[in-house]
């Protein structure tokens, strides 16, 4: 991306309607969610035949099922003939059963039977079937598009897969261990941006700025040709080192706009991605990944100190931001811009700003 140019003012941040008015938070669902890859699950969650996950995205309630022919599909929760929501949750069926009127499809989402249909003239089941939505797998992870005419996801992040093997060669190999989420009372838009900036790491994280990464070396920047943001960093220097960080160091890969593929020191896989849930408030899900798919004692450890530490740390502050940016005496600050990159840096932030305004604005 073009790094923006400051030679006569510095670049401010966003006016505080964009992470408060619902008219933006509105432009928000259909032009970004909804044209965009979101992060689902992971693959050995849908491991087996007939085995689904359902979730949102906004309004839009989907799940993903392993069909007969082992080949996974996303479609809408939403029964074609009333509307009821089909499934919940996840789990395993061999046909999928509305609850309301027991209409039932197949897994590739063909209509199977309607109670008593034999008795209504012209009933066509064949010609009945429930939409279907953009599947890819990447490195694993099942994200979907609602968007039918979306370009590829990489095409979309061009050089994220090669980079993310080179970090983490056996990422592909990785099982689902675990997952915690919180609703975080702030904008989906702070909350992005402060994952996506360490500027605030050694005053608010010092467990993570010395149990996971060497500040010295931390830095995120944008990352090839896509709207990818890229973190860096050496494993940390300290003896206060939360495991055994030896082997690869610290990379993280933000893919616009909600999903960050995260890898610690020695190779621990782990997600974060971002659902709104109102114009201030978003849930965040926070994925562990492991050879087995289980939960040895090391990654309980790391999974206890992050959710302690880190991730509660960070709930704190995006709802302190939220409150502040209602506030009547609140006017967007300099942003702190070093190209050369840097922990002390908010060039991702600008990022981040100018693809919003890139979909809202027009």
């Amino acid at each position: 991306m073009n790094y923006p140019d400051q030679s006569s003012n510095p670049l401010k941040g966003l006016d505080a309607t964009y992470f408060t008015d619902t008219g933006i938070y509105d432009r928000v669902k259909k032009e970004v969610y909804f044209k965009t890859w979101q992060l689902a699950c992971h693959r050995s969650q849908v491991a087996n035949v007939g085995d689904y996950f359902s979730f949102s995205i906004f309004d839009q309630d989907i799940f993903i099922v392993r069909g007969q022919d082992q080949t996974l599909k996303a479609m809408y929760n939403v029964c074609q003939h009333r509307g009821h929501r089909l499934v919940s949750g996840c789990g395993n069926k061999k046909t999928i059963v509305c609850p309301y009127h027991a209409w039932s499809y197949t897994l590739d989402g063909h209509l199977n039977r309607a109670p008593n249909s034999d008795k209504v003239e012209g009933f066509n089941a064949s010609s009945i079937r429930i939409p279907q939505i953009r599947l890819e797998e990447f490195v694993g992870f099942i994200f979907v598009n609602l968007d039918s005419e979306c370009l590829d996801m990489e095409t979309s992040y061009p050089g994220v897969k090669e980079a993310i093997f080179a970090l983490c060669p056996d990422v592909e190999t990785r099982l689902f261990a675990h997952e915690h989420t919180a609703e975080e009372g702030c904008n989906w838009l702070i909350a992005v941006e402060n994952y996506n900036e360490c500027y605030h790491c050694r005053l608010a994280h010092p467990q993570f700025a010395k149990g996971v990464i060497d500040p010295k070396s931390y830095a995120v920047k944008p990352f090839g040709t896509g709207k990818v943001l890229r973190h860096t960093s050496r494993a940390t220097q300290s003896d206060k080192a939360w495991y055994d960080v030896s082997g690869a160091d610290y990379g993280s890969f933000f893919l616009w706009p909600s999903t960050a593929l995260q890898f610690y020191p020695g190779g621990l896989v782990n997600t974060y991605h971002w659902r709104p849930l109102a114009v201030d408030d978003t849930r965040v899900h926070r994925g562990w990944y492991s050879q087995d798919g289980k939960v040895n004692d090391t990654l309980q450890k790391v999974i206890d100190l992050d959710r302690d530490t880190t991730f509660a740390e960070d709930l704190k502050l995006v709802q302190n931001v939220q409150r502040g940016l209602r506030s009547r005496g609140y006017t967007p600050g300099p942003l702190i811009i070093d190209p050369e990159g840097g922990i002390d840096n908010e060039l991702s932030v600008a990022a981040l700003h100018q693809w919003l305004r890139e979909a809202v604005d027009s």
